[in-house]
């Protein structure tokens, strides 16, 4: 046994000074190729947000993240893009092309001779080494070995699961085999050595768009908001045509997960002997959403519904508190008044199925900058009972109002009291 373990030491020794090489040899070849992304305030010249990003031809067009650069898309008034290179020199970028389902964008510089990264042709194995490469908190290249675990598929959009430390600075750099392709380019962590990639893939269809297209796009605002639309509409079109199906809560059927990227968790206070009121609810939110700014993400999708009896409360107690509770529900997405009106709403009782009332309040906003586009809020509460009452909810972000509509009349089918 002291044999074996000797010699798994010396295995598990030679892989990690086997990565560690490779790590040196990485940092050696690709140094040069590895840029720092900065968002410059015009007034001040100083930098606002820094990131990452690479070469991915001789032409001058380089990679990186869409909220690297989003300040300088949304601003370019008060902000433009520059890069900084490791031997600290800096040059003007223009924005080119951008993917914002996926978070990327392409920018290009006229006056920068750097070696190209080649984009890997397919995804590689799942627990491959693999390398990612960025500038994390502005203090220089840093390469961070990890294991590609293929694509997430508890996500709407594509992302590749890497197990290494991604830190803020590092968005938009290359994650590299060792052959030193692109396999993945840096987004997001959750901490803990799990990171996020968006796969090549996406990338090189971007890249292929932009050189069939050959010129910059010149309507940046209507660009995004035809993407945003179209990605909505794909999105929606397969939930509608899906076969819902329903799980009990209470005396209620309610819509269980919808699709595997809708995770649902549940809990009650039923162990509870001091609750005044038994709850129990059940809550549903997609794994993913779409950056438009540190302020405004779309693409949400959640449900909830909380059931409720009144045990040691009375009648007007139960009422007291079930409307107050009625009344505390928000949209689930982050947005401001620069992006988004305010909501309007119609209210109103339908009767189910069952031939029970409720209370229903339908309310969206419209987006400012994206026409088409809305935030929808739904809220449907029982009012038959004074001791028991269902209530659902929904908010669907950055969707279609017909899909909205759409969407709220099969999920009133699908979730209501029997």
């Amino acid at each position: 046994m002291l044999r074996m373990a000797l010699l798994f030491s010396l295995a598990w020794h030679g892989a990690a000074q086997g990565q560690n090489d490779t790590a040196r040899d990485l940092f050696a070849d690709y140094k040069s190729a590895i840029l720092q992304i900065r968002i410059i305030d015009l007034t001040s010249g100083s930098k606002s947000t820094i990131g990452s990003g690479f070469p991915v031809d001789d032409s001058g067009l380089i990679a990186t993240n869409y909220h690297v650069i989003q300040l300088a898309a949304s601003e370019p008034q008060q902000y433009r893009i520059e890069y900084l290179t490791e031997s600290n020199k800096t040059g003007e970028l223009s924005l080119v092309d951008v993917d914002v389902v996926n978070d990327l964008a392409l920018v290009k510089a006229t006056d920068l001779d750097r070696k190209f990264i080649n984009l890997a042709p397919k995804e590689p194995e799942i627990g491959m080494p693999v390398y990612a490469l960025g500038n994390p908190l502005d203090l220089g290249l840093t390469v961070v070995p990890g294991t590609y675990n293929g694509i997430n598929r508890a996500g709407y959009h594509p992302r590749v699961h890497f197990t290494g430390s991604l830190n803020p600075g590092m968005s938009g750099g290359p994650t590299i085999d060792r052959e030193g392709q692109v396999v993945g380019i840096n987004v997001a962590t959750a901490g803990n050595q799990v990171s996020f990639l968006v796969p090549v893939s996406r990338l090189q269809a971007l890249v292929g768009g932009y050189k069939i297209r050959g010129t910059a796009i010149a309507n940046m605002q209507a660009y995004i908001g035809a993407q945003l639309l179209a990605d909505q509409q794909e999105k929606f079109g397969r939930l509608l045509a899906r076969d819902w199906q329903s799980i009990s809560l209470g005396e209620s059927k309610v819509l269980d997960e919808l699709v595997p990227f809708v995770k649902c968790w549940g809990g009650s206070n039923s162990s509870d002997d001091k609750a005044q009121f038994l709850s129990a609810d059940r809550s549903c939110r997609s794994e993913d959403n779409i950056y438009l700014t540190s302020t405004f993400a779309t693409g949400i999708l959640e449900y909830q519904f909380i059931w409720l009896e009144a045990n040691k409360l009375n009648p007007w107690q139960f009422y007291s508190y079930y409307e107050r509770l009625f009344g505390d529900f928000a949209p689930g997405n982050r947005a401001g008044e620069e992006d988004v009106t305010d909501f309007q709403c119609d209210n109103g009782f339908t009767q189910g199925a069952s031939g029970r009332q409720s209370k229903t309040v339908f309310c969206l906003r419209a987006y400012k900058d994206y026409p088409e586009l809305y935030d929808i809020l739904f809220l449907q509460g029982s009012v038959d009972d004074s001791d028991r009452a269902l209530i659902s909810h929904f908010t669907l972000a950055g969707v279609s109002k017909d899909n909205g509509l759409a969407f709220a009349s099969k999920f009133m089918e699908v979730s209501q009291w029997q």
